[in-house]
Parts: C-alpha cells; sequence; structure tokens
C-alpha cells in the first residue's frame, strides 16, 4: 500500500513525532506480519532510534473486535 509505513514513519519523524503505534488491519497474523513487518519495523528502529515504535496484535485477533463479531453474528 501506498505511502509504505517506512515513508509514513520518515514523514511523521520529521514533524516531529517520536511514537509511533502500528496497528496491522488484518484478521490474523499470517506470513507478512510474522516475517515482513518485524524486519521493517527493525530497519525504523535503527533509522530513528530515538522513535518508540510499537507493534500491536493484529486487529482482528484484538478482543473488542473478536467481541464485536460475534456480536454481529449472535444477531
Amino acid at each position: 500500500m501506498q505511502p509504505s509505513l517506512s515513508e509514513c514513519a520518515g514523514t511523521l519523524y520529521a514533524e516531529g513525532v517520536r511514537a509511533l503505534r502500528v496497528v496491522p488491519v488484518f484478521f490474523g497474523a499470517g506470513g507478512h506480519l510474522k516475517s515482513d513487518l518485524p524486519k521493517i519495523v527493525d530497519e525504523l528502529k535503527a533509522r530513528y532510534r530515538d522513535m518508540q515504535i510499537s507493534v500491536d496484535s493484529p486487529i482482528g485477533e484484538q478482543a473488542e473486535v473478536i467481541s464485536a463479531i460475534a456480536r454481529a453474528i449472535a444477531r
């Protein structure tokens, strides 16, 4: 997708942002999240050493989303 995570991080860093929270909008942790994302995040942490970068669980694995899906199915 465009812009890439690296491009977004660079723009935010240039604007003075020093904390970045990555929320993967995927239903589960597949290959992309298990192999590609950690490499990208490691590169960003090396490039922007004073930026705190955290990665949440995929949105589809978060309890609130699972509950919302269950409620929608139950209706």
